[in-house]
């Protein structure tokens, strides 16, 4: 889906490199395995690769159903295993990662089937051409819905 409802400047060829793009989002979390089936199971993401670095720092690349391009990178050193001086985690940052959808109302509908936590009812937003609507993660982390509208 593209995002067609706004109107888009000409791309900048002065920008950092011209090819600059969004690749993936990090999430950290202390249930590493319960991270990764909830991103597979509830909203269907592919486990790219899954690895441990350093010991003990579990790193996992999943990517959308039907998205090679952008992929969320799940982060953790498990519920007690943090090693000191580990940053603690940011309490001023991103609020929400989105993802467009062809319907919002029918994907909430099919999360709510499967017991995620809707935190907010599908609305439109008219001024960008959208509608959104809202679920939680197993941790919290909120996650947006978008579609286009006319």
């Amino acid at each position: 889906m593209e995002n067609t409802m706004l109107p888009i400047p000409a791309k900048n060829a002065a920008g950092i490199n011209g090819t600059i793009r969004a690749h993936h989002l990090g999430l950290w979390t202390f249930d590493f395995e319960g991270t990764i089936a909830w991103y597979t199971e509830k909203l269907g993401f592919r486990l790219i690769k899954q690895v441990t670095v350093g010991g003990n720092l579990q790193l996992a690349f999943l990517a959308p159903a039907n998205d090679d391009n952008f992929w969320l990178e799940v982060l953790s050193y498990g519920p007690a295993d943090a090693p000191q001086g580990v940053p603690q985690p940011i309490v001023s940052g991103f609020q929400h990662l989105c993802l467009s959808v062809e319907n919002v109302d029918e994907t909430l509908a099919t999360l709510r089937e499967r017991g995620v936590r809707v935190v907010r009812e599908p609305f439109d937003v008219p001024p960008i051409g959208k509608r959104c609507g809202f679920v939680a993660d197993l941790d919290g982390n909120t996650l947006e819905f978008m579609q286009n509208i006319g």
